[in-house]
């Protein structure tokens, strides 16, 4: 999970390596749920579907105010994203976000509103964060190799071909 120093917008990630940032965010756009790794008060970790949107600029983070993810991040703000692999030959690939969550302020949560796709009134208890993110991730098989390709804000891109 990722550490605070450091962090970026998905804004920023996408400005330092638009390649990936495109292929990891087709990844998560090609299904509507995602699956979020946060960690329970003892640390453990919760896996919790939910919808991870990306659009003008954040990977976006909502979910019931009352829910015990949120009460997760609203404690300790690291998370974990996955996406699903459509298939188990991962030709688009795998891919993983890691970084922190940042509580949305009121204009934030406007933008979001205002492109969401579900209908959600004030009367909806709903929590709301960006993520910043500390490490994105795509696995994907090309050939024989396994390739793994990784960015960090501190150490760019780097890919590795696993035979």
């Amino acid at each position: 999970m990722g550490a605070q120093g450091g962090d970026v917008s998905w804004g920023g990630f996408a400005a330092a390596c638009p390649e990936l940032a495109h292929r990891v965010q087709q990844r998560f756009g090609s299904h509507l749920h995602a699956v979020m790794a946060t960690l329970r008060r003892d640390g453990s970790p919760r896996m919790s579907g939910m919808e991870a949107p990306i659009r003008d600029g954040h990977l976006w983070l909502g979910m019931d105010r009352n829910s015990t993810k949120a009460a997760d991040l609203r404690r300790d703000p690291r998370f974990g994203l996955h996406s699903a692999p459509e298939s188990g030959e991962l030709k688009a690939g795998d891919a993983r976000i890691e970084g922190t969550a940042v509580p949305a302020d009121d204009a934030q949560l406007d933008t979001f509103l205002r492109g969401h796709h579900h209908e959600i009134d004030d009367a909806t208890p709903m929590a709301l964060f960006t993520a910043r993110i500390a490490r994105a991730v795509l696995v994907r098989v090309d050939g024989q190799h396994l390739v793994v390709e990784t960015w960090t804000p501190a150490g760019g891109l780097t890919e590795r071909r696993i035979s």
